[in-house]
């Protein structure tokens, strides 16, 4: 009989050894680092907003997954979403349903938490793309020399940020989610791993006596026989306003004597601008003269799991000043019961469900396509013109345009 149920602590090894041989690239291949695991799996078990899940077989566990209970800003509101992290099927149980019924287990888990929302790194996209997830923005992995960033902050003072700095950094990232779309509140764990890791660098610029900006970095060698070149991975680049930017950039471009490249990955899409010479040092040119600045890739991705429970939790959010009645009919195979039509009254931007017939326009598209259009990651338009969404009467297609657009794309500084 298969149950999905929460680890023991005792059942860590087996946890582990399941998490290793799914994903081999963690290189966990000695004692020493297995240990290691086992040790911070213990800590992160401890995190109150942390669930530990298997699959079991009798006695047998047969997939591990993590369950988080994060708070997100959507849009203007602050709210709970599940995260889903560490997958993992044993070797032996692959092709037997065991992911399918983690992620179900996930999705309802979610649903009676009250939860509308919920968030993934997948392992394969399209594997999460067919359980209803849609994809988020894109990230852009940037290699820059330090010289073509801007001089202008280079005289600032700039100082190292300690543990004693620790709520005054929290404040800053706080500050910075209530500006943003998407962001995730930083939980307590990685918080202090920013300041246990004796490899990350925290440097902060202060306003004021206030924190009012800081940057996360690790130097790591570039490949060859110079021991003396670098790079700087450029991990977290939080500001509040020009001057803090100014200055930690100013610091970063004062490394140029011994710094090679500066790797910084963003979903910022217009971060080159910020650059003298953006081009990424490969050399390559796209479609003729085109000069290769940054790759990109696809990550993060996010799914409506209540539509009810979102469009209470969306009260507040101005959907673009319209006033209209929209009826949406939503598919979604993997979790039937969170698809079927749906009547949005909308009255000057604010918007809820009633019962009812008439409608002024209905919209159609799967579940994933509208969990990225309700995040903001695509436009209405777009998924339209790709096939993606249908519309009963195309003249209200920039009206239904302007009820989704939203002010900024959903960036995620979070890993799980």
């Amino acid at each position: 009989m298969r149950a999905i149920r929460e680890v023991r602590e005792d059942e860590l090894n087996e946890l582990a050894r399941i998490t290793i041989e799914a994903f081999p690239g963690m290189k966990v291949d000695s004692q020493e680092a297995r240990d290691r695991m086992l040790d911070r799996l213990s800590k992160v078990m401890k995190e109150p907003t942390v669930h530990f899940f298997g699959v079991f077989e009798d006695d047998d566990m047969l997939g591990v997954m993590r369950c988080y209970d994060f708070t997100m800003k959507l849009h203007a509101t602050r709210t709970l979403v599940g995260g889903l992290g560490g997958v993992a099927v044993d070797l032996r149980h692959k092709k037997e349903h065991v992911a399918a019924d983690m992620v179900r287990f996930y999705l309802d888990f979610y649903r009676r938490k009250g939860a509308a929302l919920a968030a993934l790194y997948p392992f394969r996209p399209d594997f999460y793309r067919r359980m209803g997830f849609g994809y988020g923005v894109k990230m852009n992995r940037y290699r820059f020399r330090p010289g073509d960033l801007p001089a202008g902050g280079a005289g600032s003072h700039v100082e190292y940020l300690t543990t004693a700095d620790r709520e005054e950094l929290a404040a800053c990232y706080d500050r910075h989610l209530e500006r943003t779309n998407g962001l995730i509140q930083m939980p307590s764990h990685v918080l202090d791993s920013l300041f246990s890791d004796p490899a990350l660098h925290i440097v902060g610029y202060r306003a004021g006596g206030e924190l009012r900006g800081y940057i996360v970095f690790r130097f790591e060698s570039v490949p060859g026989d110079n021991w003396l070149a670098s790079n700087i991975q450029l991990r977290m680049l939080i500001h509040d306003d020009q001057m803090a930017l100014a200055a930690l950039l100013g610091f970063l471009r004062k490394q140029a004597d011994q710094v090679e490249r500066i790797v910084y990955e963003t979903q910022d899409e217009s971060f080159h601008h910020i650059l003298t010479d953006p081009r990424d040092g490969s050399g390559s040119l796209l479609a003729g003269l085109w000069h290769q600045t940054n790759t990109q890739g696809t990550g993060i991705m996010y799914r409506v799991i209540d539509v009810a429970r979102l469009f209470e939790v969306l009260r507040d959010h101005d959907f673009g000043g319209v006033t209209a009645v929209v009826r949406l009919d939503l598919i979604d195979s993997f979790l039937p019961e969170n698809g079927g039509s749906f009547r949005l009254v909308i009255d000057a931007g604010r918007a809820r469900l009633a019962p009812g017939e008439a409608a002024d326009v209905a919209i159609g598209m799967d579940v994933s396509d509208f969990s990225s259009l309700v995040v903001g990651a695509i436009d209405f338009g777009r998924l339209f013109a790709y096939g993606r969404a249908t519309i009963s009467d195309e003249s209200f297609a920039p009206l239904v345009g302007r009820i989704f657009h939203a002010a900024a794309p959903p960036w995620c500084l979070t890993n799980f």
